[in-house]
């Protein structure tokens, strides 16, 4: 019996010491929140607030800790092959889509946070959450955008509105996202000009999706060729600021409607130096088509503690919140309060920025970052390409040696 229960004392103490190594109790664990997201996307000051908050609601304490991730596929690397227990995660549209196929999501606590309740998201962007989360059950939309193109107006000596600007031919220099999707979905609504130049209102909307639908072999093909027919520089993340800067040889760029935003206006640069917006920079989503983003944060299958993911939630939506990490990012929230807190500053515009420049330039910047229900409906949303994505990846991996 002593034995039996010598060994029974050492698997405990082994099991403590594994704990404290590897790991949390389960005590422990329902005391931190884990969140797996892209970096420098939420104002980290807001945390304190949060644990504080949580706290009073609760009664219980909690901790935030934050990983972060440089592509959202890592989310299937860590998560769906890893294992690991994050609570929240912050992916896209498209990886919504696939994180529900493969069953590795917690519906969203509703009697916490409902984001059908009235009034609570500005109803375009639940129209786009049913895309990739048809119940709007699982996902909670944190920030939106656009993908389109931006120009300088110095070097186009025109005014840009197709993707030809990108991919027809032209004597100015030309960059292009080093972005598998972006890249290959711009390629396609080029190609697809013919069907979608003169489309209207629901016509427009339906005809531009179906293009982000279709994944043949002869529109792969296509924008294959179309992607290696034109000279261009790959952009990782240096384009925006060297064209911010007047640095660059390139008119015209690929580019996320947050990032335009970014280097129009008074911008941090790389190295955290505030520098001065390019005002001669413009936006725009090309008259044949773009793309329309949701990033949301959704609760893990393998999450340990719900209670705080769920809170977590519902202070995001918290209009304050909201407001602070829109000008932390450089991106607006559709938690309606927010927005419309947002877009008055902006049109108030008391900080200056809109001093000196035309009333157009001032008109582009404002659909740049809160987007018309006729931008809206001539964009897309990125979709799980499921069994083609190897072999659209294959062929990504052939165009970008080119």
């Amino acid at each position: 019996m002593k034995k039996v229960i010598a060994v029974l004392l050492i698997a405990v103490l082994i099991c403590a010491l594994s704990a404290s190594l590897f790991g949390c109790s389960n005590e422990d664990r329902s005391k931190i929140l884990k969140i797996y997201m892209p970096a420098d996307y939420m104002d980290e000051d807001l945390l304190a607030d949060f644990e504080a908050w949580y706290q009073e609601e609760t009664g219980n304490k909690v901790t935030v800790q934050i990983d972060t991730f440089e592509a959202v596929e890592d989310i299937q690397r860590v998560v769906e092959q890893g294992k690991a227990d994050y609570d929240l995660l912050c992916p896209s549209d498209y990886m919504v889509e696939y994180l529900l196929k493969k069953n590795l999501l917690k519906k969203v606590d509703k009697d916490i946070i409902d984001v059908e309740e009235s009034g609570l998201f500005k109803e375009a962007y639940l129209t786009t959450s049913r895309e990739f989360d048809p119940t709007l059950e699982y996902s909670v939309p944190y920030m939106y955008g656009t993908l389109g193109l931006v120009y300088d107006y110095r070097k186009t000596n025109a005014h840009v509105n197709s993707w030809d600007a990108l991919f027809g031919n032209h004597s100015y220099n030309v960059s292009v996202k080093d972005s598998m999707r972006d890249a290959y979905v711009a390629a396609c609504l080029y190609n697809a000009r013919g069907t979608l130049t003169g489309l209207t209102g629901q016509d427009q909307k339906d005809a531009v999706q179906a293009v982000f639908l279709d994944t043949t072999d002869a529109t792969l093909r296509a924008a294959k060729e179309t992607l290696t027919s034109i000279t261009y520089k790959w952009d990782i993340d240096d384009v925006k600021f060297e064209m911010a800067a007047n640095q660059s040889n390139v008119a015209v760029a690929l580019m996320w409607s947050c990032d335009a935003g970014y280097v129009m206006n008074d911008y941090e640069d790389a190295n955290g130096v505030m520098q001065s917006g390019n005002r001669n920079l413009w936006y725009v989503v090309p008259e044949e088509g773009g793309n329309v983003y949701i990033d949301c944060f959704v609760i893990s299958k393998y999450a340990k503690n719900t209670q705080a993911a769920n809170y977590f939630l519902q202070f995001l939506c918290e209009k304050d919140t909201a407001v602070a990490n829109s000008e932390y990012a450089g991106a607006i929230s559709p938690v309606a309060a927010a927005y419309d807190e947002l877009y008055e500053m902006y049109e108030l515009d008391e900080d200056g920025m809109f001093d000196g420049v035309s009333s157009e330039w001032k008109e582009m910047f404002m659909e740049t970052m809160f987007p018309s229900v006729t931008t809206l409906n001539r964009c897309g949303v990125m979709k799980d390409f499921g069994s083609r994505q190897s072999i659209i990846a294959r062929t990504w991996e052939v165009i970008h040696v080119k």
